[in-house]
């Protein structure tokens, strides 16, 4: 179990400070600096409350290691993350990356062709990223583990206060087979904080992997904060789609959306699952500029 090192500290204050955002944080809060001493006790707190839960996490990774994961997306300053909290294998936020998404509401068609997908990454030794939610997320997780492949979730709470309740036990055999829980957090949200951090939850999901798939999703469902961010900052985004049976469907509109603006290439999954999922690997690592500070 590794230590929390100062400047992990240091970051989490400035971050709880008012009018310190990500990007302030990123060109003030150098490796090794000195904490204001009026944010001093504020960091006296955060190691208070990370101390009392450290049983529950395995460390903290922050912007100036190493092994921090490299970004492919475009992302600006303010949205670059920092500083993550996590439980398992953290070398795994440096393999190739999919997440494969979608929503909480899956039918048993849906998970038979999200599974095939997911089959088809792990046999190409892609780690699955998702959110750990109900539906297309657990699917993900689940089908990823019982095929023997890595798997990450990104949490909108602590990684040692897993929600929802029913996903304890999925959490537990992600870490059990070799992967990584992921958070920012370190406090538990009240209700008006619990939206946004979904949405970041979502953005991250983009952010963090070569490439995203959509398994199924109504246009105004959760999703949509994944796949928009993927298509806005150049992360190549996919959506499972046949025109036979998906053009009426409502649980695919967003994926309709995304072949609208895509085209062909915003196909995966349909026919041929192991070529479609080849063309879109071939894309999503065509070499290009990595945002990395």
């Amino acid at each position: 179990m590794s230590s929390i090192s100062v400047d992990a500290l240091n970051i989490l204050a400035y971050l709880s400070s008012k009018g310190k955002g990500r990007a302030w944080v990123y060109a003030n809060c150098k490796k090794g600096s000195v904490l204001p001493d009026e944010l001093s006790d504020r960091r006296d707190e955060i190691s208070s409350i990370l101390e009392s839960n450290r049983s529950g996490f395995d460390g903290i990774i922050t912007f100036y290691d190493s092994t921090f994961p490299k970004i492919r997306a475009h992302v600006s300053a303010g949205d670059y993350p920092l500083c993550f909290f996590y439980r398992g294998d953290v070398s795994l936020l440096n393999t190739k990356k999919i997440a494969v998404i979608g929503t909480r509401n899956a039918t048993h068609e849906i998970q038979v062709r999200e599974e095939k997908l997911v089959d088809a990454l792990v046999e190409k030794r892609m780690t699955i990223v998702s959110g750990l939610a109900n539906g297309c997320d657990s699917i993900a997780h689940s089908r990823c583990v019982e095929k023997g492949g890595k798997t990450i979730a990104i949490l909108p709470s602590p990684v040692w206060r897993v929600i929802p309740d029913s996903k304890i036990a999925l959490a537990e055999d992600i870490v059990r087979s070799g992967g990584l829980l992921l958070s920012e957090y370190y406090t538990v949200a009240g209700k008006t904080e619990l939206t946004p951090r979904y949405v970041r939850r979502d953005h991250l999901q983009a952010m963090l992997s070569d490439g995203v798939v959509l398994a199924a999703s109504r246009e105004d469902g959760g999703s949509r904060f994944a796949v928009n961010y993927a298509l806005e900052n150049d992360v190549d985004c996919v959506a499972i789609y046949d025109e036979a049976t998906d053009a009426h469907d409502p649980l695919f509109a967003l994926n309709r959306m995304v072949v609208k603006k895509r085209g062909e290439a915003g196909v995966v999954g349909a026919g041929d699952v192991n070529n479609s999922v080849d063309r879109f690997l071939e894309r999503c690592f065509k070499p290009k500029n990595l945002f990395d500070f």
